[in-house]
């Protein structure tokens, strides 16, 4: 079926043709890139001396054009430079990048190639709790993308019937064509897909292959993808292929052009041969094509054989660029149309409508990992149950101390390690749709810091609450007392989170974060006031949430407990080991805090928010900019 386009409320969306059968195709593009090279070092080496570092080519002096209606296959073996030249020439590689590309005569920079084309990865990249139509939601709402254009891919890619089915449900067929249908929503003149078929059998495979031929045909958008070994079938899907090995062209033309052009450099077609495999098999064969040997003979018969690859790829380029008017104000127009992409605002808002979304939906993983922390919370109870200092006297006050500490402890550690894995298991789609400027990176940061807010105050109160109970804290202490002692253990805790998210964004991994944090978490928890006399150390304790928590805990505990009887002499001495030992009476929880070195007033309770505050806001920036860095080092794609 042809497909028109209308022009509806600003908004472009797919329409059939009219019955008579006319259309009204968008103008041609053409896409040509001209000596892409891509070099990579060979690595950091350990030495003294300076040395030139070693490099190599990846893809090298790379010449050729696609024109809309083709459907073209970049094929080689693994390793021979596939990808690579997916990503340079759509403009999407980090790399050191040599050379041009046009559109339509036009040159172009990253960001106008990321608005005239689309790029569908390897692997299916999308949250798998949601559905297809929220996730396809999603991003339409972040690209400025209608309802009606939403609708109208899914029925062109024939996704209506699992359209209400989550994502993690779906055949790897289906999930192809979810992320295909991701990048068409902007209806884009070039798509870039990288291995399509990877991990289908060969009637998915070849499903997939013909809808993005219909698309090439019928939305006259040029569509290039890599592929690894095609059937036969598939392989005769594509108009134009274009053989790699080692980042070489070994050619680049029409697909029917191609047994006629290796029958001219004497590599014939054997007879009932799958042609696929067979150009597969040579490009290859280091022996059987770059045939360079100390032979004068066969080095000048591989010198002429490139001779003519690189005449075929001129005349190729050639025959494309007459093929028909290619309108460059058709591009410059939609260059400078505005885009209607979600503001920061906005973007943030969706963002936390998914992840919000995506909690509810693994809700029960939620609930199995926060009954294991309850059980820890009642394991302590159970240590610390009933004691109280009315009645247990001076020997209830280190076990107090021990379960406050604990508490923190327990609290700050669980939060701050349970977000160790969020950044790596993110990374791969935060790299593709911060790459594709879906949103940007700092509303994806920020998303995820406002949504560890509910869980850090939600499980601090639970497991504050269930301790308050079981150790008789409310024998002198009120329901104030409670929620002061769980609000600054829920602040401090969301502290302990900015390290978590800060670790991990330095480390890049679970592993190394778990590493980092075991030796930093070991330093702060000793200057929490327990294990050390935090006398000594005036101002390294404000670097220590451990410190935070501890004493805000005490403080909210302590003032309200007015009186300790003492079962001691005002003064005893007891000789051990011929060493006099004076045990002095703490008569109340003031002199309980002033032992330990705390504070004894809520002005410094108050205090610490403000410098807890200002320290979860500044850990949160450094840790941005540490995963900004982190993400542009691993590449968008």
């Amino acid at each position: 079926m042809a497909i028109d386009f209308e022009l509806n409320d600003s908004i472009r969306i797919y329409k059939p043709a009219a019955e008579e059968g006319t259309t009204s195709a968008s103008s041609p593009v053409l896409l040509e890139w001209m000596n892409l090279s891509v070099r990579i070092g060979s690595g950091r080496t350990w030495s003294f001396k300076k040395k030139p570092a070693d490099s190599a080519y990846i893809l090298k002096h790379a010449t050729g054009a696609v024109r809309s209606g083709d459907l073209v296959a970049v094929m080689g073996s693994s390793g021979s430079g596939k990808t690579t030249m997916l990503a340079a020439v759509s403009m999407r590689l980090t790399a050191d990048v040599q050379g041009s590309v046009l559109i339509n005569g036009l040159f172009v920079n990253p960001t106008q190639m990321k608005r005239l084309s689309g790029f569908v990865p390897q692997f299916e990249i999308a949250l798998n709790s949601l559905t297809v139509r929220e996730h396809l939601t999603f991003v339409a709402k972040l690209k400025g993308v209608g309802r009606a254009q939403m609708e109208s891919v899914i029925n062109e890619l024939n996704l209506e019937q699992c359209a209400s089915t989550r994502i993690s449900h779906l055949s790897g067929g289906e999930r192809k064509k979810v992320n295909l249908a991701g990048e068409l929503l902007t209806e884009p003149d070039v798509l870039f897909c990288d291995e399509p078929t990877t991990g289908l059998d060969s009637f998915s495979a070849l499903a997939v292959i013909n809808t993005l031929r219909k698309l090439a045909v019928d939305s006259r958008k040029a569509v290039i993808c890599t592929i690894h070994h095609p059937t036969s079938d598939i392989f005769e899907c594509f108009s134009d292929i274009i053989l790699l090995n080692r980042g070489r062209t070994y050619y680049q033309g029409p697909t029917v052009e191609a047994t006629s052009f290796f029958e001219s450099i004497s590599l014939p077609l054997p007879i009932n041969c799958n042609p696929a495999d067979y150009y597969f098999k040579l490009v290859c064969d280091s022996d059987g094509y770059d045939n360079v040997d100390s032979s004068e003979s066969l080095a000048g018969e591989s010198r002429n054989r490139h001779e003519v690859v690189r005449k075929c790829q001129r005349e190729n380029v050639a025959k494309k660029s007459l093929m028909g008017p290619y309108q460059q104000g058709d591009v410059i127009d939609k260059l400078c149309r505005n885009t209607s992409h979600a503001c920061w605002p906005s973007q943030l808002y969706l963002l936390l409508h998914r992840g919000i979304l995506d909690s509810i939906r693994n809700l029960r993983e939620y609930i199995i990992v926060t009954f294991l922390f309850l059980i820890t919370s009642i394991t302590i109870s159970a240590l610390y149950f009933h004691i109280d200092p009315a009645t247990g006297g001076q020997t209830s006050i280190q076990d107090i101390r021990g379960a406050l500490f604990l508490v923190v402890c327990e609290l700050l550690y669980t939060l701050s390690y349970s977000v160790f894995y969020v950044f790596p298991r993110d990374l791969p789609l935060v790299r593709r749709e911060v790459g594709e400027r879906t949103y940007r990176l700092s509303a994806y940061y920020a998303h995820r810091a406002l949504l560890t807010v509910p869980k850090a105050f939600f499980e601090s109160f639970l497991f504050v609450g269930i301790l308050y109970g079981c150790v008789r804290f409310t024998a002198v202490a009120g329901a104030a007392t409670y929620v002061g002692m769980a609000t600054v253990s829920a602040v401090a805790s969301l502290l302990a989170v900015a390290y978590g998210y800060l670790l991990t964004c330095l480390s890049g991994s679970m592993e190394l974060s778990i590493e980092y944090a075991n030796l930093i978490f070991l330093l702060y928890g000793l200057l929490g006031g327990l294990y050390l006399n935090i006398r000594a150390f005036p101002v390294a304790k404000y670097l220590s949430f451990f410190f935070f928590a501890a004493e805000g805990i005490s403080v909210y505990y302590w003032r309200t407990v007015l009186d300790i009887p003492c079962d001691l002499d005002e003064t005893t001495t007891t000789a051990v080991n011929e060493t006099a030992t004076n045990h002095s009476c703490l008569r109340d929880g003031l002199a309980v805090l002033e032992d330990t070195g705390y504070g004894t007033s809520l002005d410094v309770v108050y205090f610490n928010y403000l410098v807890m505050a200002g320290q979860i806001v500044a850990v949160h920036v450094l840790a941005y900019f540490c995963l900004r860095r982190l993400v542009k080092k691993a590449g968008f794609y």
